[in-house]
């Protein structure tokens, strides 16, 4: 008789992700071959990946504390690989992401099949994929699809590696400290002043491609440690408190810095929220700060051009809202010719220049609307209940508290989430990876902790 230990589930799961990466790196090696950082790398990924199954939570804390160092030298890796996009060692992080998560679905016997969340993920990757496959323009699809599964993976991994109260505990202080090299370096960006932007002047973007990214990944982490201190979780020093209190006015500062005004309304959403639902004092305060606020020539100047200063270098002559409306407006007439299905995934930016004037290869602005576009009707919904199904778990979980400092964590969770909902209808959240990896899984602990929290 065979022994049984020839088919171990480890044994398989490796195996199939051995072939998915042999696979993988096959397509990659000819496009990559001329980058001499590639060949370089090329070890690192394969140890990487042997690391990947011997120490599988070794890797996902070393990614989490340096994934948002690496944008600027994984881009120097990147060619072009057809349909006008690029890849590079990235797509190998991506991969491993999603292997990490695949591994440890397998490896553990705590995954959540019954919660709600993990269920409507279930239906929105399944839209995705179906609108792939009739998308005119497959590899980027294909490209957009894999990013959306990493944001579900990191979601799921949380749950897989929580076992005990101590688990989360130490995740969330992994995820706390994955914030202050890239603060780090954003302060030096703005001691250097910044990089020049034809709409905006000089703009922080720290180790990011783009200001609007460190902005939002900004406003997370003022989120993390806000909730840390409401928490109470741990009997902290006073000079650990004051340490993490002139942290989150340093992120503050950065976030003022880099000049987003979606970020500057996400992050006031989420204080004004926590304050309306558990801490009426923090709604004066915030009142308060409005108009001074107002007073920095920074601020005041992003403000204003919503609705006065035109622009020409890059919005036509239009101001930045009049810009968003028109390729709203602009995009509706192709949307009601075919609603239910939409023209496929990642179709929108391609297809702009059919319906817009001003320009080509635009993005929506307006994450609703692109799902919309290209995914019919059931893919914005399934997109919409990926934020609801932990919004209410969060809102349930705060109505029950009885125990004050547990109610504001919740509360804390919700208007963070409210927050990331409303600016995703005038940006394009679901193109910045790194940024959403960090939110699906910050998510993702959240919920996990339900079960430990308080015990």
């Amino acid at each position: 008789m065979l022994n049984s230990r020839v088919f171990d589930y480890r044994i398989w799961v490796t195996l199939i992700l051995s072939l998915g990466f042999g696979f993988v790196l096959n397509l990659l090696v000819p496009i990559l071959s001329e980058k001499p950082l590639f060949l370089l790398a090329l070890p690192l990924g394969v140890l990487f990946f042997v690391v990947l199954v011997i120490k599988p939570k070794w890797v996902l804390a070393v990614i989490i504390l340096t994934r948002p160092l690496l944008d600027n030298l994984l881009n120097l890796t990147k060619s072009s690989s057809g349909e006008g996009q690029d890849i590079g060692l990235g797509a190998i992080l991506n991969l491993a992401i999603i292997a990490l998560g695949i591994f440890l679905s397998f490896h553990n016997s705590n995954f959540p099949r019954r919660n709600k969340a993990v269920h409507c993920w279930f239906i929105f990757l399944f839209l995705m994929f179906l609108s792939v496959c009739y998308s005119p323009f497959p590899l980027l699809g294909l490209r957009l699809f894999f990013n959306y599964l990493s944001y579900f993976a990191m979601f799921i991994i949380p749950f897989l590696i929580i076992k005990e109260k101590e688990d989360f505990l130490f995740w969330l202080k992994i995820f706390a400290w994955s914030f202050v090299l890239p603060i780090f370096f954003a302060n030096i960006d703005l001691i250097a002043g910044g990089r020049q932007f034809a709409d905006a002047g000089k703009r922080i973007e720290g180790t990011f491609t783009h200001p609007n990214i460190l902005a939002f990944y900004l406003v997370l982490g003022v989120t993390t440690y806000f909730y840390i201190l409401k928490s109470g979780f741990w009997k902290l020093r006073p000079i650990i408190l004051w340490a993490m209190r002139i942290l989150m006015l340093n992120m503050l500062v950065l976030l003022i810095a880099t000049k987003t005004r979606n970020a500057w309304i996400a992050c006031f959403l989420g204080f004004f929220i926590y304050g309306f639902l558990k801490d009426k004092k923090l709604l004066v305060i915030l009142l308060l700060l409005i108009p001074m606020t107002l007073l920095v020539p920074t601020v005041k100047d992003r403000v204003l051009t919503v609705i006065s200063d035109k622009q020409e270098a890059n919005y036509n002559g239009l101001n930045s809202m009049e810009w968003r409306l028109h390729v709203w407006q602009s995009a509706l007439p192709m949307i009601k010719q075919r609603p239910l299905q939409g023209y496929g995934l990642a179709s929108f930016i391609p297809m702009s220049e059919k319906f817009l004037d001003v320009g080509s290869n635009i993005q929506a602005h307006n994450a609703y609307l692109e799902v919309l576009f290209e995914t019919g009707i059931l893919g914005l919904l399934s997109f919409v209940l990926l934020f609801l199904a932990p919004l209410i778990i969060f809102y349930q979980n705060m109505r029950k508290s009885v125990i004050q400092n547990q109610a504001k964590i919740w509360a804390i969770l919700v208007g963070y989430l409210i927050g990331y909902m409303v600016i995703c209808s005038a940006d394009n959240l679901c193109f910045y990876l790194v940024f959403n990896w960090y939110v699906w899984f910050f998510v993702g602990l959240m919920m996990a902790s339900e079960r430990f929290l308080y015990e």
